[in-house]
């Protein structure tokens, strides 16, 4: 059994998170061909991919003295400010230790796991079902990043 760590950042681009993402998708991609590759072996490869939780992450950001001088130096100070309230709010990070449980304890584990807070994973199933524009304005909205 292979658990990879992903996000639900990395099932959706997030404003002044692109890098952030972009590590994720990169992680969705390969776990998705591993789970492929190494399935007639018996092996399971599963995503485990949190929303926002509470853990010292957020203190540990850390900005370059470049970031005033950006011409969008005001859009991603919006942007931190929410994307922090939401790490802030996360869940504690014990939460994920049942879902892990039930990983292991299957015999088929699926290929997804999503664990955070109801809004994020209803974010999830409404970039599956919303219009692409409608989406990204949700996401432009709860991000105030214009």
């Amino acid at each position: 059994l292979i658990i990879n760590t992903s996000s639900i950042g990395g099932l959706m681009g997030l404003p002044f998170q692109g890098l952030y993402s972009a590590s994720k998708f990169a992680i969705e991609g390969l776990t998705e061909a591993l789970r492929m590759e190494v399935a007639p072996f018996g092996i399971h490869v599963v995503l485990l991919e949190p929303g926002d939780f509470n853990t010292p992450f957020t203190g540990n950001r850390r900005e370059t003295t470049a970031d005033g001088a950006s011409p969008y130096a005001q859009a991603r100070a919006r942007a931190l400010a929410v994307i922090e309230a939401d790490e802030g709010k996360g869940l504690a990070p014990e939460a994920i230790g049942p879902v892990l449980a039930r990983i292991i304890a299957s015999p088929a584990p699926r290929l997804r796991y999503q664990v955070g807070a109801l809004e994020q994973r209803l974010a999830v199933l409404a970039k599956r079902h919303l219009p692409a524009g409608l989406m990204e304005r949700v996401l432009r909205s709860h991000y105030k990043s214009g």
